[in-house]
């Protein structure tokens, strides 16, 4: 026969049990969140250091390059180091290939990258980023003979494409898009001199960038294809997944920045135009192509 009183105690029994376990579950969540926060030292460990440690390729004008002098200058290097003035510490340029940077970063062997990065989901599952700092998107140079067939972005559908690297966002488009893309070591000019000998149709990067690449190569034969419109960008500087004090600490430097007018001086000196606020997005193909 079943013991009702028995029941109730053992129903009692495992209640309390279950709740007992319950609330030891939410304590370990509680400090293990806790232990999270208290681990994350990424900005005590930059100040002890002495320096931020900047990782950039040098030669992607007019974000990150190399001037008459030699000096590395460029949007983002100039923006960075109005940034750490702010923040009272130093910085260190490391510069590498593109497709080393965010690799360095996964590694551990610099604290920031940056070359006009653009946030995607894909690398917001491995890497975190400071507030953004540009908006813009893709376009593509081509002949001026050849400007009245690329009406949109997706008369690069068939194209000869030529890009600065296969890893980028624009080789992401290039692929969607249905061009045949090719990758170059020799730099933008090798792209562009292939472009005017008939051996590329276009050359894909964001439309700022472009612009500043025909005017430095000073060959009229080469227009931006100004209605070709791919690929909206927020650009910021990456930082490692769950560096969250080093992320804030640099977007708190980046809004000091931005409030004294500085950012906007930054982007009409080396973007010829103001790139600091969102863009309107109604006429822009996705990374996707569609």
């Amino acid at each position: 026969m079943f013991n009702k009183k028995l029941g109730i105690t053992s129903l009692l029994t495992v209640g309390l049990l279950l709740a007992a376990c319950n609330s030891t579950e939410d304590t370990a969540t509680n400090e293990s969140e806790e232990a999270t926060t208290e681990e994350d030292t990424s900005w005590t460990d930059v100040e002890e250091a002495g320096e931020l440690v900047v990782g950039t390729s040098g030669t992607y004008s007019p974000i990150t390059y190399l001037d008459d002098n030699n000096e590395l200058t460029g949007f983002e290097v100039e923006l960075l180091r109005d940034i750490t003035d702010e923040l009272g510490i130093e910085i260190r340029f490391e510069t590498m290939q593109f497709d080393g940077l965010l690799p360095a970063l996964r590694n551990e062997q610099i604290n920031v990258a940056a070359n006009d990065f653009a946030i995607t989901e894909e690398r917001l599952e491995i890497f975190d980023f400071v507030d953004s700092h540009k908006y813009s998107y893709g376009s593509a140079i081509v002949r001026a003979d050849d400007l009245d067939e690329f009406t949109s972005a997706y008369d690069l559908e068939g194209r000869n494409i030529g890009l600065g690297s296969l890893t980028s966002n624009y080789a992401v488009f290039a692929e969607n898009i249905g061009a045949n893309g090719t990758a170059y070591d020799g730099g933008t000019d090798t792209i562009l001199r292939d472009i005017v000998n008939g051996n590329q149709d276009a050359y894909l990067n964001d439309r700022l960038v472009l612009q500043e690449n025909v005017e430095s190569f000073g060959d009229d034969s080469l227009v931006v294809a100004e209605d070709v419109k791919y690929h909206p960008t927020e650009s910021a500087l990456a930082v490692l997944k769950g560096n969250l004090a080093l992320r804030d600490k640099l977007s708190e430097g980046l809004q000091s920045v931005r409030e004294s007018g500085r950012l906007a001086e930054l982007s009409e000196e080396f973007l010829g135009a103001d790139s600091t606020q969102p863009i309107d997005q109604s006429e822009v193909v996705s990374l996707e192509g569609e």
